[in-house]
């Protein structure tokens, strides 16, 4: 259900709406509200990333400190160092500290102005031998259709060594606009479908308040690629399905996409021509390869469906000639036992009575898809696993080639395992899985509706894949179940169901750092941390609109003020906030003469002020 807060401007100069979100910030954690995170390790360094959130009266430059250890006391193997942040990075941070151990567990921490970020804890890619490893997938995370409780089971569970994120970790839809579950009732901010720069980081803030992903996020490294919804659905490199003419150029909202992905996500740039590149390559010693994909955005041609000459046409494109280059070079030159693809869409065929069903994924780009398995099959190239999210279901796939045989896996080029949405409703296929799985004998398994994910354990014997789901996304709740697995032995290329999950190896992290640990919510005062949090303000200077998105806690009586710097009030009137949380606030100031003016927030419980710049 929406939340609307109108409030009624008593003078004409000014007119503010208001959009809300169930999330609100922990007071413990100011001014690093949106938590820590580390991403994309290597054997000798990971990014760290902060968001600091800046008082209220603050504009320009920060400095934050940050520091790297092997214990939570930092006194072995200690780096340490600062990093500037200012708006136009959203005051988000990012470190990449070298000279790290492989193979080790890391604590790290944020300083600014005296205050203290919570410890984050990561984990370095291993070097040389390795032995096994362990990774959780996961793709698909609707904030409205429900609670992230995957990402609450994934966190107590403790037992593997970074989280695969496949794409569709924001939506970009509008309030409601899709798939909203009225039993959860959860708000993404802003309400409207994001197009714009600000738009993004919005959502990505109301995304990063959630208690289930912010706490995963500090206890694991996080790799992970976008899919359609991170800039529009079924999107392709100049345009997507979910982008009309009146949003404006695509390229813009692309770009816009982009830059508040690689603000928000520690993710490496690695790009020479183009910083917002995410096809990379993570190394794990000699037992994975790890080779994240773009086949969404970088050099996907326009989708025509699953037949017809454009479909079929032997140059049409889903990574791009650089990147099925890159790809290519990557394949033959690996000396890993296991070379694992992440990427977006289902790389096997799904058909029914040999139709195809879907053109967004590998059948809508055919050639492509066979120029893929061709350079496996003619450089002999053995053990490819292919990771993919995006259709909200469950699958175990051998990759079919021409003489596949598929009561004997013999001709399967390798083998595709899709990991089930977070929260986004499943798919429906006339006779469900079981009509899937006749017509198409490398399928495996398929489950159409369950959420959950995929733990995938990795040795020099076989990867496995073990499905694990939610019992509910209705209300919060840590209980799963465990579905099946499947799993391909070293050489054989395709898929043997395994008896039982994966068993993981002792050791794989440290203890988990506190998520919260000056905070007591059952004991603490409204009053022990300023209760109004004002976590961006967009843009300042502003020429006609400013979007103000502020946390209120507390339910209640709230007043809101524009003051210039000779005093003179502009008196809003007051409105009640039915309850707590974040909200954006759309202030019109195209009729407010160009000058400085503080917008004041007041409630029972405090006052909150932002310098605002008028251009």
């Amino acid at each position: 259900m929406k939340r609307f807060i109108t409030l009624v401007c008593l003078l004409p100069l000014l007119s503010v709406t208001a959009q809300h979100t169930t999330k609100s910030v922990k007071p413990c954690l100011a001014p690093f509200y949106h938590g820590v995170a580390s991403g994309d390790p290597l054997s000798d360094r990971v990014i760290l990333w902060t968001r600091y959130t800046p008082d209220s009266l603050q504009s320009g430059q920060q400095i934050v400190e940050w520091k790297i250890a092997k214990d939570t006391s930092f006194s072995i193997g200690l780096q340490n160092g600062v990093v500037i942040t200012d708006e136009t990075m959203d005051y988000t941070v990012k470190v990449d500290p070298t000279g790290l151990t492989p193979n080790t567990t890391y604590y790290y921490q944020f300083k600014a102005n005296d205050q203290l970020s919570v410890i984050g804890r990561t984990r370095t890619a291993t070097s040389g031998d390795c032995d096994s490893l362990r990774f959780a997938v996961v793709s698909c995370a609707n904030f409205e259709a429900g609670y992230f409780n995957v990402f609450r089971n994934l966190k107590e569970r403790n037992d593997f060594d970074a989280v695969i994120c496949l794409g569709d970790y924001i939506y970009e839809y509008e309030s409601g606009g899709y798939a909203p579950n009225p039993s959860a009732n959860r708000q993404w901010m802003p309400n409207n479908e994001i197009v714009s720069l600000l738009d993004y980081r919005a959502r990505y803030s109301t995304y990063r308040l959630d208690d289930d992903l912010r706490d995963l996020h500090q206890q694991f490294p996080f790799i992970v690629v976008w899919d359609d919804h991170e800039s529009a659905n079924d999107s392709w490199m100049n345009g997507a399905e979910n982008h009309q003419a009146n949003e404006g150029s695509f390229a813009t909202r692309k770009q816009a996409a982009k830059q508040a992905y690689f603000e928000w996500l520690p993710i490496r740039v690695t790009g020479v021509s183009d910083n917002y590149q995410i096809f990379r390559e993570i190394k794990y010693g000699d037992l994975v390869d790890l080779i994240m994909l773009d086949t969404r955005l970088h050099g996907r041609d326009e989708q025509a469906g699953t037949s017809g000459a454009t479909v079929t046409a032997s140059g049409r494109q889903l990574l791009g000639t650089d990147q099925f280059t890159w790809l290519g070079t990557r394949l033959s030159g690996s000396t890993a036992r296991w070379k694992l693809l992440g990427q977006q869409v289902m790389m096997a065929p799904l058909t029914i009575f040999g139709a195809a069903l879907n053109g967004d994924q590998w059948d809508g780009y055919p050639a492509e898809r066979q120029r893929v398995y061709n350079h496996i099959l003619t450089n002999n190239i053995t053990d490819v696993v292919v990771l993919t999210g995006d259709i909200h279901s469950s699958w175990a796939n051998d990759l079919p080639g021409n003489s596949y045989n598929g009561s004997t896996g013999g001709g399967s080029v390798g083998v595709e395992f899709v990991a089930p949405s977070v929260t986004s409703p499943g798919i429906n296929i006339p006779g469900g899985a079981t009509a899937i799985m006749a017509s198409n004998s490398h399928i495996k398994y398929a489950d159409l509706s369950l959420h959950g994910y995929v733990m995938l354990d990795v040795n020099k014997q076989r990867v496995q894949a073990d499905w694990y789901y939610v019992n509910t996304i209705d209300n919060p709740s840590g209980d799963f179940t465990y579905g099946t697995s499947f799993k391909s032995d070293h050489l054989t290329r395709h898929l043997v169901a395994a008896n039982s999950a994966s068993i993981p190896r002792n050791g794989i992290q440290g203890f988990q750092t506190e998520n919260c640990p000056y905070y007591a919510p059952n004991t603490a005062s409204i009053n022990e941390q300023d209760p109004i949090v004002f976590l961006g303000v967009y843009p300042n200077p502003v020429v006609d609109v400013l979007f103000v998105n502020v946390s209120i806690p507390v339910a209640g009586d709230v007043s809101f003020s524009l003051v210039d710097l000779e005093g003179k009030l502009l008196q809003l009137s007051s409105e009640v906030v039915p309850q707590s949380g974040s909200f954006q606030f759309s202030l019109d100031l195209s009729k407010v003469a160009a000058g400085n003016y503080f917008l004041r927030l007041e409630t029972t419980y405090g006052v909150k002020t932002v310098h605002v710049v008028k251009q």
